[in-house]
């Protein structure tokens, strides 16, 4: 029930809080920002977690460092994060 809340959270108001206790728990994000294909998980990551676009990882030691510092076509996570198109969480 509080899962299913989160998650709602997060597609319907674009949480961040949300996106960080859902990846944490072990979920992985697939969304697109201006026609590029994006994902964030955990397996198999260079450290805990990666931010993939277009199939190019960026990896980072937390959520929150990816969050603030993870880039996407040069922009910052931040700056285009109300921009994505959330597609599927796993």
């Amino acid at each position: 029930m509080v899962h299913d809340l989160i998650v709602n959270e997060l597609f319907e108001k674009r949480s961040l809080a949300a996106l960080i206790f859902l990846i944490d728990c072990g979920r992985e994000l697939e969304f697109k920002v201006n026609g590029n294909k994006c994902f964030i998980s955990c397996d198999g990551s260079k450290k805990y977690v990666s931010l993939y676009v277009n199939k190019e990882e960026q990896s980072f030691d937390s959520v929150s460092e990816l969050i603030s510092d993870a880039t996407i076509a040069d922009m910052k996570f931040l700056v285009v994060w109300e921009q994505a198109e959330l597609e599927y969480l796993f």
